[in-house]
């Protein structure tokens, strides 16, 4: 019915749908229908935000930023894609904003997390504020020296400001006719093919931004986890296949800890 057979994955159950009071929504069934390509490479992005994002929450020290603040937007990445199948193409974005903005704050407190200073500390207890704007993050980025990669400014920034801006912008509601995502829409939420295909490709657009920092940033915890698991070794290897194409830092992330 919706493009996928009972020996398929199901998107009810991999979303959480099945447990919500909306598994029989007619938005998502009008977006399942008509996007079934789109809808199995979201089911594999959840499972490699999955598989990378567990190796580095088992392999980094108790409470640091990055595994702490995953528990804390897992479902994030979720609800947005929920929202998206519901018809709700600004909030979508709005979550997605948050899920990629917080997560970026993991790898930039991970700089600060354990000192004297406290700062990451101090931000959960909502004592100190995070960088609020893209340069600052990808100059504190920059000018670290734990990194793995050499990369300067201004390529980490082109990497994370046009996903970062969008998505603010999206947020504030500044350049609402640019994209006009309730195009189509009457009184009620409803699928809209060029808004679900904005909405799909930032999703895309902000995982593979997060999987570069991790190129960067945590090589040796994710080589240390999959060395020491053959059989998720092999189901990163699957996911790499089915998303490098669409997500190239992805690919180059999974292919320099698959070559250890």
């Amino acid at each position: 019915m919706y493009g996928f057979g009972l020996s398929e994955r199901n998107p009810f159950f991999v979303f959480d749908w099945n447990f919500s009071d909306a598994s029989n929504d007619a938005a998502r069934r009008f977006a399942l229908i008509n996007r079934p390509k789109e809808t199995s490479v979201l089911m594999d992005l959840i499972d490699a935000d999955s598989l990378i994002h567990y190796s580095l929450w088992a392999e980094l020290p108790k409470n640091h930023p990055v595994g702490e603040l995953w528990l804390e937007t897992e479902t994030d990445l979720k609800a947005t894609i929920y929202l998206a199948y519901g018809g709700f193409f600004r909030q979508a974005l709005t979550i997605l904003r948050s899920w990629f903005e917080i997560a970026v704050h993991g790898v930039y407190f991970s700089d600060h997390w354990g000192q004297s200073t406290e700062k990451y500390e101090q931000w959960r207890k909502g004592a100190r504020n995070a960088p609020a704007h893209v340069g600052d993050l990808t100059r504190a980025l920059a000018s670290r020296t734990d990194k793995l990669v050499a990369v300067d400014q201004p390529y980490i920034s082109a990497r994370l400001e046009p996903v970062y801006s969008f998505l603010s912008k999206q947020t504030h509601a500044q350049g609402l006719d640019m994209y006009n995502l309730q195009k189509g829409r009457d009184n009620v939420p409803r699928f809209l093919e060029r808004s679900f295909d904005i909405w799909y490709q930032k999703t895309l657009e902000a995982f593979d931004a997060l999987c570069f920092l991790y190129e960067i940033f945590f090589i040796k915890p994710l080589v240390s986890y999959f060395n020491g698991s053959p059989q998720e070794r092999k189901r990163l290897q699957d996911s790499s296949n089915s998303l490098s194409g669409l997500m190239p830092s992805y690919g180059l992330l999974v292919g320099v800890v698959l070559s250890f």
